[in-house]
């Protein structure tokens, strides 16, 4: 993979700063080798996404910039408070 550049995040340890979960675990499962195929493909200026189940690649000028927001009452938003995630505020 020479001149490559290749990045792994799992979301879910960065925000809690914990072992991977299963769910963590099972997207990280999903996704790699969708990004290991695209790279052999050659493809690159590009994310890979899961969309109604299925992974597929998305062109980075399309995310890059975007703010995509979550309400303050998430339910996710609410569980993170609980266990301690500061969002700054």
């Amino acid at each position: 993979m020479g001149g490559s550049i290749l990045g792994q995040r799992a979301i879910g340890i960065l925000s809690s700063g914990g072992t991977p979960s299963p769910h963590d675990r099972l997207l990280a499962t999903r996704l790699g080798p969708a990004c290991a195929e695209l790279i052999e493909e050659g493809e690159s200026g590009v994310m890979v996404a899961i969309t109604r189940h299925k992974c597929k690649a998305v062109s980075l000028e399309k995310v890059a910039g975007r703010l995509k927001t979550v309400m303050p009452d998430h339910p996710w938003v609410r569980s993170a408070r609980l266990v301690g995630t500061s969002f700054g505020d």
